[in-house]
């Protein structure tokens, strides 16, 4: 990825996903990755509320591209988001 196209979509570690999406508690990012990687390693598939998989891994910590959050938190259902009842 050039330089310029890495500035206008940066890497966000797990604080910054906190930020983004609300939380104080980069600890809360590092929950909802664990969760994510166990449902794969149950085989089981990722739903759209789950964290996706880190972009890149620096210094041996998840960092995400700032689109691939965006595009998460666009097509994640919202708290408390239950499927009406026909």
């Amino acid at each position: 990825m050039s330089d310029a196209k890495a500035s206008r979509d940066p890497l966000l570690d797990t604080q910054d996903v906190a930020t983004k999406i609300g939380s104080e508690h980069a600890a809360t990012v590092r929950v909802y990755l664990k969760r994510t990687r166990k449902r794969i390693a149950d085989g089981l598939p990722v739903r759209p509320q789950d964290l996706p998989l880190p972009d890149e891994t620096v210094r041996r910590s998840p960092a995400w591209r700032e689109s691939t959050i965006d595009r998460w938190m666009a097509n994640r259902p919202g708290r408390g988001h239950r499927p009406t009842e026909p």
